[in-house]
């Protein structure tokens, strides 16, 4: 009896790996759901290992604190430099003839003193602070001398700068740059007013677009370009179209829109596009238009959204997830998320990665108003899930930023603050924390998080409501890159994720076969669907309802109709029929069909109603009489065939249909009796 129940469960998954065998898409695609799922609940198993055993790192808002200035100011920026917080602002002195360090500057405090509690006070600049340099100070008061339209734009730190922007007149362009230097023992030293060289912007795109050539062109009715043989666009024809299949006979596509010159041809327009991963971004100025209009195409999942903002900038997320611009990400897997703080004009400025390897913060300003917008983004929700959106900002050692926003331009004296908790620390500070030993620790964060982000990636592709061939390709790949990256995924301590990812390869590479075999039933039941609605425009299409004025003309509309409403319920028993387009195109025929109904009850109320078809009849009774060969019988039969169907049909919507004067209904259907009788 012991040995009964191994046998059975034997006995059982070979039973599953037989049906699996079989070929049956359905129950292999249900087996690869199951696997995806548990995968997935492995992957957080062991990422809730993860947080115990490295800390978790969440953005938490801390406490909000005021910091006060001598003066009334307007805000600018603030920055961490050597633990302490320099506070930059503009001030309106009036009557006061000179400006000095101390009416752009502060000092201040940045101390825990309890939970929750932070002493942001005022600080006396020591005189050998890096604001007390002589020769900062003499350059400082010669700008503001010299230039009474100057103002402080933005203060930045680098690993070895200290810089102070200002614009010295009404336009953004006439700037200057302070700059200090930072040595290996963090003494800072003025170096000059000339630093326009260390304030650059980074790359605002981490790739280069490529621009369409001539030999990418198809020629055609409606001719595009060829991207890559995997995307098709064109702004011919009134519209930017974007196809996925090389069609040039009619100029439909996935994406549409209109553009401001409907005359142009396919060499007016400038293509530009790039490849990063699975998605493919283009870069498209129609003929005689000022802008460029940016779109992003993801090969795995067919679909094209608009995004402007990527003309701003983009970069690629980490491990090849997807990209980031001002405002919003879009991942490979389709997910795309544009959020509704002010981005425009903004700029890339730096990005800072946390040491724990989840969470990268990507840092975007403009500076013409000093706004900041802040996005983190981290690898294994894969999700900016909190965008902080200020007018300054710092992070210290440890991870804790400060931020302010200003909420208007009226100078004050008081500002408040937020203080916030985030994984962004220094290395420094991440190695210092202790750890338990065990072999997740052994492994380390980054190591983990990758692994994890993979698990949860692969989990994605997988349970993807419109999968493709290309979806199971991408299971196998990502399946053996695991394998290969992460040598850990089969220990205990890993929640064992190897073996589920094994079981997902097997499942994915049996799929793949039959999935073809599921395209073509499917590709059978759509041309089959397409092939009904055309005929159903035929048949509503050529009805001219309100201008009926025969019965045969009744007869055969109904005919028409029911045999339609017949066709599409056959439809029904195809496998992968789109069921919701079959309900709408029967929705359709019944509601013409009763419309048709009602037109004819009141049609076959009239007493001469019926005459035509009697008369019709006798037609045909004296061409029975006057025919010598059987061939002359086929078409006179076909036409008493269609007589019957349609007074069958007569007869079914009497009856069906509530008449309020009995005499009436007897009328009508002695009439078709009458022409029943004729009929045989």
């Amino acid at each position: 009896m012991a040995d009964e129940a191994p046998k059975a469960a034997v006995g059982a998954d070979e039973a599953a790996s037989k049906d699996l065998e079989g070929g049956s898409y359905d129950v292999i695609r249900k087996r690869l759901l199951v696997e995806a799922e548990e995968l997935a609940r492995r992957a957080e198993e062991l990422n809730q290992r993860r947080i115990k055993t490295f800390g978790g790192s969440q953005l938490a808002l801390l406490a909000t604190e005021r910091v006060r200035t001598e003066n009334n100011c307007v805000p600018r920026d603030i920055r961490n430099v050597s633990g302490q917080l320099v506070f930059g602002y503009n001030v309106f002195l009036g009557l006061k003839s000179e400006t000095v360090v101390g009416d752009v500057f502060s000092l201040h405090n940045f101390i825990e003193t309890a939970p929750g509690a932070f002493d942001l006070s005022p600080l006396e600049v020591p005189t050998d602070h890096f604001l007390a340099q002589g020769a900062f100070v003499r350059e400082f008061a010669d700008l503001y001398r010299y230039n009474r339209d100057t103002k402080l734009l933005m203060l930045r730190t680098t690993d070895t700068r200290v810089l102070a922007i200002f614009q010295t007149s009404n336009r953004l362009s006439d700037q200057r740059v302070f700059r200090w230097g930072i040595d290996k023992s963090g003494v800072i030293k003025f170096i000059d007013g000339r630093g326009e060289e260390d304030h650059f912007l980074p790359k605002q795109h981490d790739f280069e677009f490529v621009s369409v050539r001539r030999e990418d062109q198809r020629s055609g009715d409606f001719p595009h370009f060829s991207i890559l043989d995997e995307l098709f666009v064109d702004t011919v024809g009134g519209d930017l179209t974007i196809k996925v299949e090389n069609n040039t006979k009619d100029g439909r596509g996935i994406y549409q829109e209109p553009v401001e010159d409907a005359n142009q041809v396919l060499d007016d327009a400038e293509v530009f596009y790039v490849k990063l991963g699975a998605l493919i971004l283009l870069k498209i100025k129609p003929y005689r238009e000022t802008l460029y209009r940016y779109f992003v195409f993801n090969t795995r999942t067919q679909a094209v959204v608009r995004i402007d903002a990527i003309g701003q900038a983009c970069l690629p997320l980490p491990e090849d997830q997807g990209i980031i611009f001002p405002g919003g990400y879009y991942l490979r897997t389709g997910d795309f998320k544009v959020f509704d703080a002010d981005a425009r004009g903004m700029v890339f400025r730096r990005q800072f990665k946390a040491p724990n390897g989840e969470d990268v913060l990507f840092v975007f300003d403009r500076i013409e108003d000093g706004a900041y917008l802040l996005l983190p983004y981290n690898l294994i929700r894969k999700e900016v899930a909190s965008p902080i959106g200020c007018h300054g900002y710092s992070i210290f050692d440890d991870g804790k930023l400060v931020i302010f926003r200003s909420l208007s331009d009226e100078p004050t004296k008081v500002h408040p603050m937020q203080i916030w908790q985030t994984p962004f620390c220094t290395q420094e500070h991440a190695a210092a924390a202790p750890t338990d030993g065990s072999y997740l620790a052994k492994l380390g964060n980054s190591e983990l998080v990758r692994g994890i982000s993979e698990a949860l990636t692969l989990r994605r592709i997988a349970t993807t409501d419109s999968p493709t061939r290309q979806t199971y390709e991408d299971v196998v790949g990502s399946c053996r890159r695991m394998t290969d990256a992460f040598h850990w995924l089969g220990h205990e301590e890993a929640a064992n994720l190897g073996e589920v990812v094994q079981k997902l390869l097997k499942t994915s590479e049996l799929i793949i076969d039959e999935f073809e075999k599921v395209t073509a039933i499917r590709k059978r039941s759509a041309e089959a669907l397409d092939a009904a609605a055309q005929n159903q425009e035929k048949v509503i299409g050529g009805m001219h309802i309100t201008g009926m004025s025969s019965v045969e003309e009744f007869m055969l509309g109904l005919s028409d109709l029911r045999k339609q409403r017949g066709s599409l319920i056959t439809l029904r028993e195809m496998r992968y029929m789109n069921l919701p387009r079959v309900d709408a195109l029967e929705a359709e025929v019944i509601k013409v069909y009763d419309e048709v109904s009602k037109l004819t009850v009141e049609f076959l109320l009239q007493p001469t109603a019926l005459e035509p078809l009697v008369n019709r009849l006798v037609e045909v009774i004296t061409r029975v009489g006057s025919a010598n060969k059987a061939a002359e019988l086929k078409p006179i039969a076909e036409d008493v065939d269609r007589v019957g169907e349609g007074l069958t049909v007569l007869s079914d919507i009497i009856n069906g249909l509530a008449i309020d004067d009995p005499t009436q209904r007897t009328r009508i259907l002695e009439g078709i009796s009458e022409a029943y009788s004729q009929l045989n």
